[in-house]
């Protein structure tokens, strides 16, 4: 109890502090010509990403489809839709998100995230609002997201979960197309260890961005999970760490096929003979 206390309350206290040094932040600029400052915008431009991954979650494997597209509102903010499609042993998984988003490439972002899957291996749902941040300061990225979440899951036999969660990452670029990350994850009241990496590929011999990413999972409860896929990123060219800071914001969803503890609920149970209700 007090590990699972202390790993959620270091994931509030990173965020909370993340959260309100957005919230008091000033713009930044980059001098160039003009000699004027001019502002960077909080999306380079329409633009987009496709993945494709698969691996296991808590030892049962699955595949996934995902894919994003970013729009700019203004100079100031952005807003980002995130859909994802998929099988895990078999059964569907689909759902989306959505993120608005005010952001100053040169420092960070700060903005509100929804999201929506559908789980038909429990005929179930996970549903998430809350803030989330960013926070760039030359090739060290901090990111966090954490609100309200609501777990149903209908055949698992327990009533809906209401509760917490905080997802945070740290993510170093070794250089601008090659990031490392270590994070922290609490949902469906566990904790996990978070790991991952992205590198992407020599841009000459590809018409857009391609990169290759792996991801792993460590934690309490069987909270455990490792997959790998290939990204293409539809825009601009330009590296790594200028697509996650001018383009698009983080993608939350793959923290959505993790299990629910499947607990008896409060039902009762009658037996007439052989028929039970």
């Amino acid at each position: 109890m007090k590990s699972k206390r202390l790993f959620l309350g270091s994931t509030a206290l990173i965020s909370g502090l993340l959260i309100s040094t957005m919230s008091f932040s000033a713009d930044l600029y980059v001098v160039g010509e003009p000699t004027l400052p001019t502002v960077l915008p909080a999306v380079s431009g329409i633009n987009g990403k496709i993945a494709v991954q698969g691996g296991a979650f808590e030892d049962e494997g699955f595949g996934l489809l995902t894919g994003s597209i970013s729009v700019p509102l203004g100079t100031r903010f952005g807003l980002q839709a995130d859909g994802m499609a998929g099988a895990r042993e078999g059964d569907f998984i689909g759902g989306g998100g959505v993120h608005l988003f005010w952001r100053d490439p040169s420092y960070g972002l700060l903005g509100v995230y929804g999201s929506y899957t559908r789980r038909e291996d429990f005929d179930g749902h996970v549903a998430r609002l809350g803030v989330e941040g960013e926070y760039y300061y030359n090739n060290w990225t901090i990111r966090s997201v954490l609100g309200a979440e609501s777990i149903d899951a209908g055949s698992a036999f327990v009533e809906p979960d209401d509760g917490f969660f905080a997802f945070t990452d740290v993510s170093y670029y070794i250089d601008e197309n090659l990031e490392l990350s270590v994070g922290h994850r609490f949902t469906a009241d566990r904790n996990a260890l978070a790991l991952g990496a992205e590198y992407q590929l020599n841009q000459s011999l590809f018409n857009s961005g391609v990169s290759l990413f792996a991801e792993g999972r460590i934690g309490e409860d069987d909270y455990q999970a490792v997959w790998a896929g290939v990204r293409v990123y539809l825009g601009d060219d330009k590296s790594l760490m200028r697509r996650h800071r001018e383009d698009d914001p983080a993608q939350w969803g793959d923290e959505d096929l993790f299990d629910v503890e499947a607990e008896p609920s409060n039902k009762k149970i009658v037996c007439i003979g052989s028929e039970c209700a």
